[in-house]
């Protein structure tokens, strides 16, 4: 786990890419390298820099950036390739000869040969850079569910890449400003929806995409060279409920087995819920020895989990830690939490807190349970979906009237619901409902943006499939994924996602809907599939996610800081939100109005405090969009 910088085609790009290594050198506190990138004839195209987080192959002979034999390939990764000793075994089978024991060595030796097909081939979380001397073209990757990072914007005829957002900021090429478009964006979701990012000019890598960006004399062009799919639908779809928990326990256990490879003790997060106590039991079952689990607690009660984690560790001999969390203390944390902040965002904090607290104690790998909400029908939104599509059956005038009904009587959410009424599809109308945090007037109102509208999912889809889709591509790629990354590593601590591999999203996507909704039990497949490990406790009861309680705090010890940050007229001013608009959410918030939750107050506090510490306001251009796939 690491963090990337570099640049091509940009004038003095060794001192631009040291700016970038520096803002990067939480994700990295092990080692740091760099090197000038030149074409064949050893003409200066650019310079690469790598900040190393040691987990596996912790010798010397890792380091980064790491160039292939003969020199042709240079290769700064991040992120880690689960079944790399089998990808090593076929290559040396091969006769390849690997400088390292890791699995960056691995992946450049596997790129020399195979180019950007043996992507295909990598299980794992990864975002690296290429540099291929002949053609001289840098070539960018993501992992196809989006877990690792990586942005890139165009200066001057030249790029800048970097693992963070602040980095391509730190580099002095792209300018502090503020893209009103990507605000809207993040406005309407929580979370700036990708490609965009906050920042006008610069973008984020698409998640599965594999880019080269060619320097031909002192320009650089741009060509998208493939795409991997998030999910590969199965061949048939699985109705015997034990037949399909089965499928869903084999791909689970073998992912938990995957990411348990390292070469420094993995430790779990442990809230108490489904998700992360069956990762924590399978991480105990398979570790041999015991591991360290780590717990948030907090004095009120209705959010604490702690007797339910306490229980599972019990059971499964796991060192449990508990750390506990009240209003002042995150108070006292939100200075360094915004300070790590990447992109403004409605989540996170929690994550930063407890990540703060596992590396403390001296980790360096912790275990999360995020994805089996949008996998297993966890949201409401999956329920929502169900009730919701007897409307797509309506003659097109019944359905326009209904649309129309949810939308006066319902407020806010029969707005978001008639939205995706209007647009017939019962699964975009549960996700905007559960998802969408302002509508569209309200964006409006605050500022001068315009949200862009969610892409179609890909056909044929069943209804909690389509579900899956949007909650795996849209709320956990934009919110959870890249908040885990950034409030992680601001702690240098990798954070892995058993669920989020292509076995486990297989095998769920293979299980007909019928088996995922349950009448009193939340995510019912899943817990056949591990109702021999884990204890009653965990599942016989209401589900509760982990979350803070904002809505306490903020009308207790976080309530003066919000309230003076949503008064700043001249900053909102500053940063093109209309103070009376901001200020009118804050109130209704205070006033307890109907439907008026503590995240859109919250939402709106996080952006102003984002800017504030990153300098970053005014209008800017938007960046351009990325260039089509190639034909395959």
């Amino acid at each position: 786990m690491c963090g990337i910088a570099a640049a091509l085609g940009v004038v003095d790009a060794r001192s631009v890419v040291e700016r970038m290594a520096r803002a990067l050198a939480h994700r990295g506190p092990d080692d740091a390298g760099a090197c000038t990138l030149t074409g064949r004839d050893g003409d200066l195209a650019g310079a690469l820099a790598h900040r190393r987080l040691a987990i596996i192959d912790l010798s010397a002979a890792a380091h980064q950036p790491m160039a292939s034999a003969g020199g042709r390939f240079t290769m700064a990764f991040n992120g880690e390739i689960y079944n790399y000793r089998r990808l090593r075994a076929e290559l040396e089978r091969d006769d390849s000869r690997l400088a390292g024991a890791g699995d960056t060595a691995v992946l450049l030796e596997g790129w020399a040969r195979h180019g950007p097909a043996f992507v295909e081939r990598l299980e794992g979380m990864f975002a690296f850079v290429v540099w291929d001397s002949h053609a001289r073209e840098l070539f960018l990757v993501r992992d196809r569910f989006g877990i690792k990072p990586l942005y890139v914007a165009s200066t001057n005829g030249g790029v800048v890449i970097a693992s963070e957002l602040r980095a391509l900021l730190a580099s002095e090429c792209v300018a502090p400003c503020l893209d009103h478009d990507a605000v809207a964006g993040y406005l309407a979701f929580g979370a700036v929806p990708e490609p965009s990012t906050i920042v006008a000019g610069a973008r984020m890598v698409p998640a599965g995409a594999v880019f080269g960006f060619r320097l031909e004399g002192r320009t650089v062009h741009e060509r998208h060279l493939r795409s991997l799919a998030p999910v590969e639908l199965p061949d048939s779809r699985i109705s015997d409920r034990r037949e399909a928990a089965a499928a869903v326990r084999t791909a689970l256990e073998r992912s938990v087995e995957r990411h348990l490879e390292s070469d420094v003790p993995v430790t779990v997060f442990l809230s108490g819920g489904l998700d992360s106590s069956g990762v924590a039991a399978l991480a105990a079952r398979h570790a041999g020895a015991g591991i360290d689990g780590f717990t948030v607690t907090f004095t009120e009660r209705r959010f604490d989990e702690r007797e339910v984690a306490r229980t599972v560790a019990r059971r499964f001999g796991i060192r449990h830690h508990e750390i506990p969390l009240g209003g002042d203390d995150l108070l006292a944390a939100l200075p360094a939490a915004f300070a790590a902040m990447d992109q403004p965002t409605l989540d996170g904090i929690n994550t930063w807190v407890v990540s703060q607290a596992v590396r403390a104690h001296g980790a360096k790998v912790v275990l999360s349970g995020l994805g089996g909400d949008e996998l297993f029908a966890g949201y409401p939104s999956f329920r929502r979906a169900r009730a919701l599509a007897r409307y797509a059956r309506l003659p097109a005038p019944a359905k326009a009237m209904a649309a129309r009904l949810v939308s006066r009587v319902g407020g806010l959410r029969g707005a978001k619901v008639a939205l995706g009424l209007r647009r017939g599809s019962p699964a975009d109308a549960a996700y905007l409902a559960s998802r969408a945090l302002f509508g569209d007037r309200q964006i409006a109102e605050l500022c001068r943006g315009h949200a862009a509208p969610m892409g179609r999912a890909p056909a044929p889809l069943s209804l909690l499939q389509q579900v899956s889709w949007r909650e795996l591509t849209g709320y956990m790629r934009n919110t959870l994924l890249r908040d885990s990354d950034v409030f992680s590593m601001a702690h240098g601590l990798e954070l892995r996602v058993p669920f989020v591999d292509r076995e486990v999203v297989t095998a769920a996507f293979a299980a007909s809907d019928p088996l995922k909704l349950g009448r009193g039990v939340t995510k019912p497949l899943l817990v056949e599939a591990l109702a021999d490990v884990l204890p009653r406790e965990v599942w016989d009861r209401p589900k509760q996610g982990f979350v803070l309680p904002f809505a306490d705090w903020m009308r207790g010890p976080l309530a003066s800081e919000v309230a003076a940050t949503l008064g700043d007229t001249e900053r909102l001013a500053a940063l093109g939100l209309s103070p009376r608009a901001t200020r009118g959410v804050w109130e209704a918030f205070v006033r307890c109005d109907p439907g008026v939750t503590w995240s859109r107050p919250w939402a709106l506090y996080s952006l102003v405090r984002w800017a504030s510490e990153t300098g970053v306001e005014r209008p800017g251009q938007p960046a351009g969009a990325f260039a089509e796939a190639a034909p395959a």
